[in-house]
């Protein structure tokens, strides 16, 4: 007995699925006479290009054609249902050299025994080598009257432009779920197999577009039980419930490491396959960046997402749960998974390696934040582990203590560690001696020995600049870093503003002096709070956007919020300004948000009035630092 795939090949153009603008055009070349010399099939596999070469090779020699399809009564359809030397069907994976081309073009000149045109089918064209194209061209460009060449393959960037211009080309593409789950229904009605709706779904889902690979899942299937149901298709694939797949996700995105390892461990315990739960995550994902993508209408609606109906409502809320970004290198690193897992010899160990990479890559807390949460807890001091931090490695302990210089450009900044660009004299921070240096306190951390400083100026370079009218010594109205290192009981101490310096001053929260203001400080640990008490998804999401760099500077209309280039477009959705809109309506700040691309205003701005307070280009000399 045939398989299913092969018992039901299609016979006639109706009865191909999913590619009806090709059967179209194809069809209507037939009724009005304009057959080409040469056509090129491609597509996927199992989508329809050899069945459709072979009944368009019956129908052009069809005496009596019915709606372009071959009618199948005439004499020449029924010499065609069998062998015959007039239709020449060649595999090119197996006859790929130039001496099987040199035996096409000999042959061509013959003409066809029973029928009107003789036609070679070469499937996986792509195989032959560069001689065997060679040998081919002129014959493929010029080929005798009676001879049509149909090139049939999965891969047609392989095949030279000379080959491609002479062809006129059909693109094959992946047959929709639903109509692959109404053809798989069709066969197993006439095959009188009983099955559920579901269970067919979950089949051409299997399939991923192509006919024949979901007509062999449902060939294997067909003996499985009495009736096929969902749990059946799952436990014999040994593919992963849609639910199972979901909490995988959720588990995955919320970085919850002991959780994913526990999903995997049920998973290996039912015997799925790491394969295949690795492709339903890969899909489920898919989804999601989908719904986030187009909106929940568009998705559903336009058949972009390919779910059951029970996964639906979790692909949307995961949609509006996370990051654009976030999503996207989920998908990435899943498929980097998936690639691997073909060649590993331990599936579980490599989908669990994988998942935990992805996991701990993505538990990276970026310094806005971790300064967001030492606000809300009291203190505007850097906790001690982010001073090591790999992410951000500034040395912020050497940088408060050794009054660095002016902070970089935007364009200069990086991850590592800022130090002057060389001087014709450069001496260690111990091994200078001015003499004129106040003795640091005791709550200052003393400068490492590699963190270098210009020497002292003449002593009129010492002057103080005048300081600017309206603004209170130093600049900027805040604590001192000695006081803000400890935690607030009650109302902050008088600042020390004589030793506020730029880099101390920068300690606060951002890396712009225009927003370490106090009042911009209050304004983004009041947002944070409220943010962080408010405890949805969407709170959640602009806390995450808000630890990317951004920066806060008031504006004379808006509160203006400077983001970086990566999280530019997600600071701009609608739902992440009504949130902090909403927050300043609370807290009785009738200005709107506006958000900014570029940082170049604020570093002018910042470079301004750090000359105004430290003296020439923004340097702080060592003894007016400490």
């Amino acid at each position: 007995m045939a398989t299913l795939y092969r018992k039901y090949r299609s016979q006639k153009f109706e009865d191909v699925i999913g590619q009806d603008p090709i059967i179209t055009t194809l069809t209507n070349q037939i009724k009005r006479g304009r057959i080409g010399h040469a056509y090129l099939f491609t597509g996927s596999r199992g989508v329809g290009k050899t069945s459709c070469a072979r009944i368009f090779a019956r129908a052009v020699n069809c005496l009596h054609p019915v709606n372009g399809s071959p009618c199948g009564e005439c004499e020449v359809c029924k010499t065609l249902a069998a062998d015959n030397v007039d239709i020449i069907e060649m595999d090119a994976a197996s006859n790929n050299g130039v001496d099987d081309a040199r035996d096409i073009r000999e042959k061509v000149k013959y003409m066809p025994v029973a029928c009107k045109y003789k036609v070679y089918i070469i499937d996986e064209v792509h195989m032959l080598t560069g001689g065997a194209f060679n040998a081919l061209l002129k014959t493929i460009e010029e080929p005798p009257d009676h001879v049509i060449f149909i090139l049939a393959t999965t891969e047609p960037q392989k095949l030279p432009q000379t080959i491609l211009s002479r062809c006129i080309r059909f693109d094959f593409r992946l047959v929709p779920t639903d109509v692959l789950a109404k053809h798989i229904a069709r066969i197993y009605d006439a095959e009188g197999i009983k099955y559920t709706a579901d269970a067919v779904e979950e089949i051409a889902r299997l399939g991923e577009g192509s006919v024949r690979d979901a007509l062999s899942v449902a060939d294997t299937l067909a003996s499985a039980a009495d009736e096929i149901t969902t749990d059946v298709v799952l436990s014999l694939t040994g593919a992963g419930d849609s639910a199972a797949i979901a909490d995988l996700f959720a588990r995955v995105a919320a970085l919850d490491l002991a959780g994913v390892l526990s999903v995997i461990d049920g998973f290996s315990k039912n015997g799925k396959s790491a394969s295949a739960v690795c492709r339903q995550l890969i899909d489920y994902t898919r989804n999601v960046l989908v719904a986030k993508s187009v909106g929940r209408d568009k998705a559903i609606n336009g058949g972009l997402i390919n779910a059951d109906r029970v996964s639906l409502d979790s692909i949307v809320a995961a949609a509006d749960m996370y990051a654009m970004q976030d999503i996207a290198r989920m998908l990435e690193e899943l498929g980097a998974a998936e690639n691997g897992l073909k060649y590993s010899v331990n599936p579980r160990v490599f989908l669990e390696t994988a998942l935990v990479k992805l996991v701990c890559g993505a538990q990276r807390e970026n310094d806005l934040l971790r300064r967001v949460a030492a606000l809300e807890n009291g203190s505007a001091a850097i906790p001690a582990d982010q001073k090591k931090n790999k992410i951000n490695s500034v040395d912020y302990s050497a940088q408060s203590a050794a009054a660095a210089v002016a902070p970089p450009k935007p364009s200069e900044r990086s991850t590592v560690k800022y130090t002057p660009p060389p001087m014709e004299q450069h001496v260690p921070a111990r091994a200078a001696k001015p003499t004129a240096v106040k003795q640091p306190p005791r709550d200052v951390v003393e400068p490492p020995a590699d963190v270098y400083f210009d020497p002292p100026p003449p002593p009129d370079d010492y002057a103080p600049p005048p300081e600017p009218v309206g603004m209170p010594r130093g600049g900027f109205d805040v604590e001192p870093a000695a006081e803000r290192s400890q935690p607030r009981r009650g109302a902050p101490a008088t600042a020390d503003v004589s030793r506020i310096t730029v880099t101390q001053a920068d300690e606060g929260e951002f890396k712009h002096l225009s927003a370490t203001a106090e009042s911009g400080l209050e304004l983004l640990g009041k947002i944070a709070i409220e943010l962080r008490r408010a405890k949805t998804p969407a709170a959640d999401r602009v806390r995450r956007l808000l630890s990317h760099g951004v920066a806060v500077k008031e504006r004379d209309d808006a509160i203006g919020f400077v983001t970086p280039d990566d999280v530019f477009l997600q600071m701009g959705e609608a739902v992440v300004t009504d949130v902090i809109n909403g927050i300043l309506d609370g807290l009785g700040i009738k200005k709107r948000v506006r958000i900014e691309r570029t940082e170049d205003d604020l570093y002018e701005e910042d470079l301004a009035r750090a000359a105004a307070l430290f003296g020439r280009d923004g340097v702080v000399p060592k003894s007016r630092a400490l």
